[in-house]
């Protein structure tokens, strides 16, 4: 892919033709409607950033390295960190936070929040409230991005914005970091959340474990894009401009669920 056609997909081109009305119109009154509950996927800014986001750490092994690099770039992040590993591993936490990452809230132990009735869904987000304590940034993502209307009162309930993402590099499988590059750049913009994991708290096959793919097509991003593109946490990109919220409701797959470890 030539830095043209990379750039040329970034920044998007216009859409061929206006819309039917009543499309306009159905689509103006969804987003209208999510302010009050619905999720943040992205942000509709004017200036040139985007936003990394890790879920499913820390981890002993697979966070390090991630954190080194990201130094290496002068890149901040936003870690969806899941409580009992962060309770595990306090000095990845200690350590994010003195970086000047930002630190969100991912469950205590990764379930899918809608297979959990609701007390049992309160108690995992206020245990990983208290084990991330002043380093929190007040944000939550749903484990698998699995979300139900009483689990999004939940988050609301708890004083968590539910944040997910506009933009997927799919790393929890074994794509090499090509395939994983090009799936970004169909769908990054200016103000774009983008879903990776430092770790993989449960997968399907163990070979999916291994991180060094996803450390070469971040490092790829941050090499292509670091002159013009300026990598912030969530927070920070939310007040470079406004969050754009949708209606994010995933059902468990319960079959898939029961193959994950």
């Amino acid at each position: 892919m030539s830095a043209n056609e990379r750039d040329a997909l970034v920044e998007g081109s216009p859409p061929r033709g206006a819309l039917p009305l009543l499309k306009v119109a159905v689509k103006r009154g969804l987003s209208e409607s999510a302010f009050l509950l619905g999720t943040v996927i992205r942000v509709s800014t004017a200036e040139p950033a985007l936003a990394l986001t890790f879920d499913d750490g820390p981890h002993p092994e697979d966070t390090p390295p991630l954190l080194d690099l990201l130094d290496r770039y002068g890149a901040k992040a936003t870690f969806f960190v899941v409580g009992k590993s962060a309770r595990r591993y306090p000095e990845l936490i200690e350590r994010m936070a003195a970086a000047g990452h930002a630190l969100g809230n991912h469950t205590w132990d990764h379930p899918s929040l809608p297979s959990l009735k609701g007390p049992f869904r309160r108690r995992q987000l206020a245990w990983t409230q208290e084990v991330l304590g002043p380093h929190t940034s007040g944000l939550f993502r749903p484990p698998y991005g699995e979300q139900s209307l009483g689990s999004r009162l939940d988050a609301l309930a708890s004083g968590l914005k539910v944040v997910c993402w506009d933009v997927i590099a799919e790393d929890w499988r074994d794509d090499p970091p090509e395939v994983m590059l090009a799936r970004i750049y169909r769908r990054l913009r200016r103000g774009s959340i983008v879903l990776f994991h430092d770790t993989l708290y449960t997968t399907t096959e163990e070979r999916f474990r291994d991180r060094r793919p996803t450390l070469a097509t971040v490092e790829r991003l941050l090499q292509d894009l670091g002159d013009r593109y300026r990598f912030v946490t969530v927070p920070e990109l939310m007040r470079l401009g406004r969050p754009v919220r949708w209606h994010w409701y995933q059902r468990s797959r319960l079959d898939w669920l029961k193959q994950v470890g």
